[in-house]
């Protein structure tokens, strides 16, 4: 039984993963747009662009981990459901979260302020992963057809509002406390903020109902034994391995924005001090809101497959271009054209992002969904998470004269190219889901 109109439920669910998955989002941000003064709380003293890295390397471990929780909880919403799910993944996330406030320092425990750092990343990852396993199953199984390309958009920009939401927040500390305040002491305030959106959440989610897909496949007596085995046997094998080449390269696209427009912005030869590259870095956020809205509104008319593959080819064309006038606008010290470039790259890394819960819900059969989402939108951490390591290396061993010793703009170009290329593929060999029913099938047995 899928819904033929918005209902207040319809709502809710649309609200409740917009802020489940914004929180994610701003975790995320808090951790690698203030990278720099986290890194001389937590780590010994270092060169700055090396003690980022580290900081951002932390996080890349931890985000290995985020399919241990898909594979947790998105087995778990297809045996007892959707909506319980989702109460404990925002209860865990939102105070593993605001954790972080209570770190110790570098100077009080030595590396052991490094090691809990860690510790709570993990955390953090599993509960994240475990969010969109049963959260985008959720939002979309409450959403009529018609509007489920608008709805994905809306809720995956969910994501990158929580990004702007905490680089504005960020900023605002910095203006009060100065960057040696919130070096001190405010950025344990920073990352307290958390508790807000989590509580926020977790009252609309008590306050929802199943979804009636999940209902329906409860009353039929198809909940699977094992959801999460299932995706490795045919038939649907296939269909998880080209989504988890998919995500793949989209996590390369996410990170081209998410992790080095903040960096590119913060070091030489970029002329802005932290707080006017967090503004910058916000508005590409914002716009990247913007994006995914309009990518999924418009794939409901093109096609998922069809928008998707054109989009490739043109990120892959224009990729060194926008990064090329984002780091000659910072050398330049031009903040204004540094926000045209980075609304660009920000519309451009995040619009594909937009179709990700309609596309991946329209992959699985329902009473495998939340398995099929969560781990398939996970998996694409196995490689593409790892971009931490590749920038880097490409900056170290061959794009350093381009990039300049200390930014790694040409280097994040190639990343994007490299994502454009993978997501491009992967959706060729992919089917069209336009169309797809999300409710389950008829069927006499279930696998």
């Amino acid at each position: 039984m899928e819904p033929e109109k918005f209902t207040w439920d319809s709502g809710k669910a649309i609200i409740s993963q917009f802020i489940g998955f914004l929180l994610d989002s701003y975790d995320l941000t808090m951790i690698l747009s203030i990278a720099p003064v986290l890194a001389k709380v937590i780590l010994p003293p270092a060169s700055p662009l090396i003690a980022t890295f580290n900081v951002i390397l932390s996080y890349s471990l931890t985000i290995i981990f985020r399919p241990l929780g898909s594979a947790i909880f998105g087995n778990l919403g297809d045996k007892i459901g959707r909506r319980a799910d989702l109460i404990i993944t925002v209860l865990g996330l939102g105070i593993v979260s605001a954790l972080t406030s209570a770190l110790p320092t570098y100077a009080q425990v030595g590396i052991l302020s490094f090691v809990l750092f860690v510790l709570i990343r993990v955390a953090v990852g599993i509960f994240a992963g475990g969010e969109y396993s049963a959260g985008h199953p959720f939002a979309m199984e409450w959403t009529p057809y018609k509007w489920r390309g608008f709805i994905s958009g809306l809720v995956q920009g969910g994501f990158s509002f929580g990004a702007a939401l905490a680089a504005v927040v960020e900023g605002i500390f910095i203006g009060i406390y100065g960057v040696s305040g919130v070096e001190e002491f405010a950025w344990r305030y920073v990352f307290l903020t958390a508790l807000i959106p989590a509580f926020i959440a977790l009252a609309v989610r008590l306050a929802m109902k199943e979804t009636p897909v999940f209902e329906d496949v409860k009353k039929r007596n198809l909940i699977r034994r094992t959801p999460l085995v299932d995706l490795f046997k045919p038939p649907y094998r296939r269909d998880f391995f080209q989504v988890m080449a998919y995500m793949t390269g989209m996590f390369f696209f996410a990170y081209s924005l998410f992790a080095f427009v903040p960096t590119i912005l913060e070091h030489s030869p970029s002329t802005f001090g932290l707080g006017e590259a967090n503004y910058i870095y916000s508005i590409g956020t914002y716009a990247a809101f913007a994006g995914a809205v309009m990518f999924g509104t418009l794939s409901q008319y093109v096609g998922r497959r069809r928008l998707t593959i054109i989009w490739s080819i043109i990120t892959f064309i224009i990729a060194i271009p926008i990064y090329y006038g984002l780091i000659t606008a910072a050398i330049a010290g031009n903040a204004m054209t540094a926000m045209l470039f980075s609304i660009i790259i920000g519309i451009i890394t995040q619009g594909p992002w937009g179709i990700i819960p309609i596309y991946l819900s329209e992959r699985f059969k329902a009473s495998m969904r939340a398995s099929g989402v969560g781990f398939g939108y996970s998996s694409g951490i196995f490689i593409g998470g790892w971009f931490s390591i590749y920038v880097p290396l490409m900056h170290n061993y061959l794009f350093k004269s381009i990039d300049t010793p200390n930014n790694v703009w040409f280097s994040t170009a190639v990343l994007l190219m490299i994502g454009a290329l993978i997501v491009g593929i992967a959706q060729y060999f992919g089917p069209e889901t336009l169309g797809t029913r999300l409710a389950e099938e008829p069927q006499k047995t279930i696998e």
